[in-house]
């Protein structure tokens, strides 16, 4: 059975998902080389503020073998599109916006043959003037040039540059500032969050919808589920949703608030397979909680009838282990002979002691109804022939204010045990 500990709710409508996960770790600094004539790399501000932790499921982890700088670029305005050619006509999450070696050429000359495969001439060297090795910007370049290779996962979203550039975003709403940032490598750092993205994706200047970014299963549902990475499950910074250990006993309040919440993510035979009562999840009660039950029971608290079927789940194992007042439990213990203390039910006995039934049905009389019959009660507690007729009434009954008020609300109550008609005709006492 599916766990309630990993619900995996998400949103419709309004709802976003925010979530959390380890932030990449940038590369080992090391010493700024001379990378062109005037431009040299500069370590990343030291005060600058710690990222936001990315989830390592929508924004998989990544390889970057690199040095470079943005803030030197920025301070000498080149242009994000200058090195990103193709972001601007870029509609889909897909596309590899990272800058080609082609580039970077328009302004530093690369030295060819380690890595590339192509050789130049010392003469076309002197030509064009200081080439610039590729070690400057790759790390690890090992024996015979070899160069270790970038790995950037595309990120498990929807997403258009194009889109949001001609709505007028601007690069650094996304992707933070750069240059007061003192960011150097730009990594999953400089990735936009959920939060970043609410803050124009509200229903009002952009769909709210989660589907518009996120990614869709046949059928509508979310897909949470990814091979390798994990399971996507929300963090809780909105609606409460936190799909936590603790979510198991709190997800009413979010599935009361809105049920196309949960609807977004899963079918609403995921929620009936444990709201009906006939499995229970293990990790909702504890495992002594058998020993334990009685008291949450009778306060009822958690409302046990919200998962369980009061007839069948709990009068069905009351009835096996002999505490049920059937007739059908263990013959050694007696049927009833664990479940109520002693002198609960005794007919006839004038004294009742504290521990005797009347009591507590007048206090919640639910409680009796979650194991017993209305057809049980009335063994005693009617007019009829066959019954004991023990008058469950208080003395002077009869022509009381509540007797008359019960006889004109609800006379089909009075009629359970005077089946000949409703008349002041009860045994006082």
């Amino acid at each position: 059975m599916r766990a309630l500990a990993t619900f995996t709710m998400a949103c419709l409508g309004s709802f976003a998902v925010a979530y959390s996960a380890l932030a990449q770790t940038a590369p080992v600094p090391v010493p700024s080389p001379q990378i062109g004539p005037g431009l040299t790399l500069r370590a990343a501000s030291p005060q600058a503020a710690p990222p936001i932790a990315r989830s390592s499921i929508v924004y998989p982890r990544q390889e970057l073998p690199l040095r470079f700088s943005h803030v030197e670029h920025l301070e000498r305005d080149v242009a994000c599109q200058r090195c990103h050619e193709k972001i601007e006509s870029s509609a889909s999450g897909l596309d590899n916006n990272l800058p080609r070696e082609s580039s970077c050429s328009t302004c530093h000359i690369i030295e060819r043959g380690i890595g590339s495969g192509k050789a130049a001439s010392t003469r076309e060297v002197q030509a064009q003037g200081e080439a610039t090795p590729c070690k400057t910007c790759h790390l690890d370049v090992g024996p015979g040039g070899a160069i270790a290779r970038t790995r950037m996962p595309v990120p498990n979203l929807k997403f258009s540059h194009k889109a949001h550039l001609a709505r007028g975003s601007s690069c650094e709403a996304c992707h933070g500032q750069f240059v007061t940032g003192g960011v150097g490598l730009a990594t999953r750092d400089q990735l936009p969050t959920m939060q970043t993205c609410l803050g124009c994706h509200d229903g009002k200047q952009a769909p709210e919808s989660c589907r518009t970014c996120h990614l869709s299963q046949v059928g509508g549902l979310l897909k949470t589920e990814f091979p390798g990475l994990g399971q996507l499950a929300p963090s809780g910074q909105l609606r409460g949703a936190a799909h936590d250990m603790g979510f198991v006993q709190s997800h009413k309040y979010a599935a009361q608030n809105d049920q196309g919440f949960c609807a977004s993510c899963h079918q609403k035979e995921y929620c009936v397979d444990c709201h009906s009562g006939i499995q229970k999840p293990m990790e909702f009660h504890a495992g002594d909680y058998v020993n334990m039950h009685a008291i949450e029971a009778r306060r009822n608290s958690p409302d046990c009838s919200s998962c369980h079927r009061l007839q069948t789940f709990c009068q069905g194992c009351h009835s096996r282990l002999g505490v049920a007042n059937d007739g059908k439990g263990s013959d050694e213990f007696g049927p009833g002979a664990l479940y109520h203390p002693p002198g609960w039910s005794e007919p006839g006995l004038v004294e009742r002691g504290p521990n005797h039934h009347s009591f507590e049905a007048q206090r919640n009389i639910k409680q009796c109804a979650s194991c017993h019959r209305e057809s049980f009660c009335t063994r005693c507690h009617s007019n009829q022939a066959n019954s004991l007729r023990v008058n469950p009434h208080p003395r002077d009954w009869v022509g009381s204010r509540r007797c008359e008020a019960l006889v004109k609300r609800t006379p089909r109550m009075c009629l359970r045990c005077h089946v000949e008609a409703i008349e002041p005709s009860c045994d006082r006492r």
